[in-house]
């Protein structure tokens, strides 16, 4: 055998090394995913002319799940999708995403206070403020389902999955294509199910509650995969990841903001604006603190002993990247972008009544703000250029734990 051939098979090795068991999360956010855009833009310049895609296991909640599965259907061209994808985000317009009607949200507004009043027996049409079908299009046509089976098939990628909420059955549930034999889970409110992901997934995933309506998949109805979803990078080490690269929409060490000289009462929006940062913050954050305290104590374990206990245990790397500034801050300046009759709700609801909170965050798909975004993402991502070489592009462990 040749020097040349050598060399060549073991850098195919090395690739091979660095790109095993690599997962990207990308939890949701509305409006703010376009953050994630950003970061991914930095990622691929950073990755250059590397071979392959370097997160063989992708997972998604709600608009993130957009986002993972851009890459899921194009993991054969990794960086001709993210450039695709930021091209997307950046002409992303309120129209493309729901409809905004003063009318449409009047009566949408009306039958959603109605189905307060009954069980929705009566109520054919699903209930939200506002009607997504222009998302239903814009993803049909954009993201291209059947390519994800064709790349696992030729390994340019191991696994996808998509989380949604199971209404009928108060579950998480996290869809999955591809990954380990038999790697369906089933724990407590929360479960692992093995199908091609198609558009109804991502629908599920993405319908925003009270916002968007439920989406049905086979017989039953979903909605956005942040609620209650506990543990949003469990999904990843079952399907085998041990490296996992989180990208939130929001500050993962955030400040608390200053109090106001005269503290009120609520809002309603600004309640509704509290309830969405927990579904789509909290847990997050929660799981990340809880993985790195129990790989803090898996270290301290002594090696002969995590033989003895029958399994396996490593610890899972986790490498965080999230935004430097305040999102709500910059909704706040963009506000006046949203459609006139959603500018009247939220004003009405008091959605941007203080504690950081702002419900336009999430629903400003407009190109001034997501273009915002965008570029602080980037600007995030080579800010951790080195952390980010280091984390992606070195050997790692060869068995994951169990999630």
């Amino acid at each position: 055998m040749s020097t040349s051939q050598t060399n060549e098979q073991l850098g195919d090795e090395r690739e091979a090394d660095y790109r095993a068991n690599t997962a990207l999360v990308l939890p949701g956010g509305g409006a703010r995913a376009a953050y994630q855009v950003g970061v991914l833009k930095a990622l691929a310049e950073i990755h250059g002319k590397r071979h392959g895609n370097p997160f063989p296991i992708l997972a998604g909640t709600s608009a993130g799940g957009i986002n993972a599965a851009s890459l899921a259907a194009g993991a054969h061209h990794y960086t001709g999708t993210i450039k695709q994808l930021e091209l997307l985000w950046r002409e992303l317009s309120t129209d493309k995403i729901y409809r905004a009607d003063f009318f449409g949200v009047l009566r949408n507004a009306i039958r959603l206070a109605y189905s307060l009043f009954n069980s929705g027996g009566t109520i054919v049409k699903p209930v939200a403020l506002l009607d997504n079908s222009p998302l239903r299009k814009l993803l049909g046509e954009y993201v291209k389902f059947e390519n994800i089976s064709r790349n696992i098939l030729n390994r340019d990628l191991d696994a996808f999955c998509l989380t949604a909420m199971n209404y009928t059955e108060g579950v998480s549930e996290t869809f999955f294509q591809g990954g380990p034999q038999y790697a369906g889970w089933q724990r407590w409110r929360r479960q692992g199910v093995a199908t091609p992901i198609q558009l109804q997934h991502l629908m599920a995933s993405t319908a925003i509650p009270t916002i968007f309506p439920p989406a049905k998949v086979g017989r039953f109805y979903y909605g956005d995969g942040a609620l209650r979803q506990l543990t949003p990078i469990s999904p990843v080490i079952h399907l085998g990841a041990n490296r996992v690269l989180v990208i939130p929409a929001n500050g993962h060490k955030r400040q608390y903001p200053k109090l106001p000289k005269r503290i009120q009462s609520p809002g309603f929006g600004q309640i509704i604006g509290h309830l969405l940062n927990s579904a789509f913050i909290d847990s997050i954050e929660t799981d990340i603190e809880r993985l790195e305290r129990i790989n803090e104590l898996i270290r301290l374990i002594p090696e002969e002993n995590l033989s003895m206990m029958g399994k396996e245990l490593l610890p899972i790397d986790c490498l965080v990247i999230s935004p430097s500034e305040d999102i709500d801050r910059i909704a706040d300046e963009h506000v006046n972008e949203l459609p006139r009759s959603l500018r009247m709700f939220l004003r009405g609801s008091g959605s941007n009544g203080g504690g950081g909170v702002s419900i336009s965050s999430y629903l400003l798909f407009t190109p001034e703000y997501c273009g915002k975004l965008i570029d602080l993402g980037y600007r995030d991502g080579m800010a951790q250029k080195s952390e980010l070489i280091e984390f992606l592009y070195r050997p790692q462990p060869s068995k994951p734990q169990a999630g």
